[in-house]
């Protein structure tokens, strides 16, 4: 049977700020954002009136305002951005961001490379919603997994985790994490979603789909939060799992190196098993996404097994031909699907990456 994650930057539609080809450039916009629905918590506006004014011009075409109840009146701000309520308590709703839908050849394409990868057990990264990931399974692929499940994580971005599974590969139960916590607070910026899958001769195989705290502008913060994930990640495998006996997969985007000091307490987890160590293959060819503005080819996508796993593992690789200026990043070795000639079209900025177990 074949394990998979990907991280499909949504199916069908993602928020516009996201699906940039300037990615520094989003950054700053998703700081602004954050730092003007920082601001429109304040009780009173008054001494950030004009910042909170200033923001808003910036970022007004990224995001929408949803007001559920207001004393003053239908909008927060008016066209050219001038501040209409004083503050918080005169109004009630959130920010939201504003969501462009995918072309249909870039939604067949997320599609191809899931066919081609053709997967037991699907992990995704970055899936809208339930209903979502329904309609992607009927419509595009074939209504290729009988079993998924999606829980609302904890990114306001609504970027979620998922799972598919095939008929023979049923899930049995799921649990969610969104509510672990440490004492600094909530730990994970999604979810790590554990899900227990029945397999032949009624024996169990679990699988937890994380993806962790992305790089940002505040190196230090974001390498605390993603070591805390993984710390997390750990506690967990070591105390709810046998991992000399139990089957587990370990899978997602986790958004760093794997001799990196935030993901440590995850890779030093005794008695689990990087599956590209298993199978040996090179260091410089288990890169799943280019940052272009560094030129820097990342593995941040994983799959790891536990003890008891690593014994049945086959073979493990990769499926890259979901991505745009594939032939150039390979030097000529690889290419792209027929048709993904812009960046627009690119299943996604991601590999695909899978397992092949013999249980």
């Amino acid at each position: 049977m074949r394990v998979a994650s990907y991280n499909v930057e949504n199916l069908f539609s993602r928020p516009a700020v996201l699906n940039m080809k300037d990615n520094d450039y989003a950054a700053g916009i998703l700081a602004q954002i954050a730092e003007l629905t920082g601001l429109l918590e304040l009780k009173s506006y008054a001494g950030e009136k004009s910042r909170i004014e200033k923001l808003h011009a910036d970022v007004k075409k990224y995001i929408s305002i949803n007001i559920r109840s207001s004393t003053a009146g239908r909008f927060l701000f008016s066209a050219d951005s001038k501040l209409l309520a004083n503050g918080r308590t005169d109004w009630d709703g959130f920010v939201d961001l504003q969501r462009e839908r995918f072309s249909e050849e870039q939604i067949k394409f997320t599609g191809k490379v899931i066919k081609e990868v053709a997967a037991d057990v699907q992990c995704l990264v970055e899936v809208e919603s339930a209903d979502t990931l329904k309609r992607f399974n009927t419509d595009i692929i074939d209504s290729r997994f009988s079993d998924r499940i999606v829980i609302d994580g904890n990114d306001p971005r609504g970027i979620d985790i998922a799972l598919g599974a095939v008929k023979t590969v049923p899930i049995l139960s799921a649990r969610t994490n969104i509510f672990a916590r440490d004492k600094i607070g909530t730990i994970f910026s999604r979810d790590c979603l554990e899900v227990e899958l029945r397999l032949k001769k009624d024996r169990r195989l679990h699988v937890l789909v994380n993806h962790f705290k992305a790089k940002d502008r505040n190196k230090q913060e974001s390498d605390a939060k993603r070591r805390r994930q993984a710390a997390e990640v750990s506690r967990i495998l070591q105390t709810r799992y046998n991992l000399k006996k139990d089957l587990v997969v370990v899978a997602g985007d986790l958004n760093d190196e794997p001799d990196s000091k935030p993901l440590a307490p995850l890779i030093r987890t005794p008695n689990l098993h990087n599956c590209f160590d298993l199978v040996d293959r090179p260091l410089d060819d288990r890169w799943t996404y280019y940052y272009g503005a560094d030129r820097q080819y990342n593995t941040i996508d994983y799959l790891f097994v536990s003890e008891a796993l690593r014994q049945h593992v086959v073979d493990a690789g990769l499926e890259r031909r979901g991505m745009w200026k594939l032939e150039e990043l390979t030097g000529g070795k690889e290419h792209p699907f027929k048709g993904i000639d812009n960046w627009k079209l690119a299943a996604s900025d991601h590999a695909a990456i899978w397992v092949d177990l013999d249980v």
